[in-house]
């Protein structure tokens, strides 16, 4: 896993009014916490934040304030619901030795030959949630298609991430497969329906004939 430093984090106070100042000063107010930390409030300039927020790729973040380092990672983010800003942000502390619960993006690569015979190729899963030490975390899955025919598929139970990782999405999910093409149906002449149909229809009676001749 990538790391990012936050080199600009500065102590806030909590409270409504404090919140409002952080955010016309263009910073964010945020905080970090875990299951052996303590809360700390802090902000970081708007633009600093770009990097963390504009990815599905999990990074290391390194925040440096008075003095001190904090290694975390993203939690969660609060959006403006019409701005798209973030308005606050969570870290989630990370601690030597602990294990931690988080999901990974999943990215492919290659070309599948099935695509190139005319299969399609559908995703249904697009990340993994794993358990690990902070140090083994990786920012994301590689998995290769490269080897794919039309017909295959890749489950969670194919991957192998190595013994300091553990997978816990469940093992039968599919993450990606190659399907058959679509069979185009072919639509009948028009003159030749009309044709048939005019074969199945039984010549009509002249009544008014028949009459006649009576």
């Amino acid at each position: 896993m990538d790391s990012i430093t936050l080199h600009a984090a500065e102590p806030r106070e909590g409270g409504k009014k404090e919140v409002k100042a952080v955010r016309n000063a263009g910073r964010v107010p945020c905080v970090l916490y875990g299951p052996s930390t303590e809360p700390v409030h802090f902000s970081v300039p708007t633009l600093d934040l770009r990097p963390l927020i504009h990815t599905t790729e999990n990074y290391r973040v390194e925040v440096t304030m008075g003095g001190e380092d904090h290694e975390a990672i993203l939690k969660h983010i609060d959006f403006h619901p019409i701005t798209d800003e973030p308005l606050h942000v969570d870290f989630l502390a990370l601690t030597k030795g602990q294990t931690l619960t988080l999901t990974i993006p999943i990215r492919l690569e290659g070309t599948a030959p099935g695509i190139k015979a005319g299969g399609q190729l559908a995703q249904p899963l697009h990340e993994l949630t794993i358990s690990s030490l902070p140090k083994d975390i990786p920012g994301y899955v590689t998995i290769d298609v490269s080897t794919l025919q039309v017909g295959d598929s890749l489950h969670v139970s194919d991957l192998s991430l190595g013994d300091t990782i553990d997978v816990l999405t469940e093992p039968e999910r599919t993450i990606v497969s190659i399907t058959a093409p679509r069979v185009e149906e072919v639509e009948a002449d028009d003159d030749a329906l009309l044709l048939g149909d005019a074969a199945d229809e039984a010549p009509a009676d002249d009544a008014a004939g028949d009459d006649a001749e009576a």
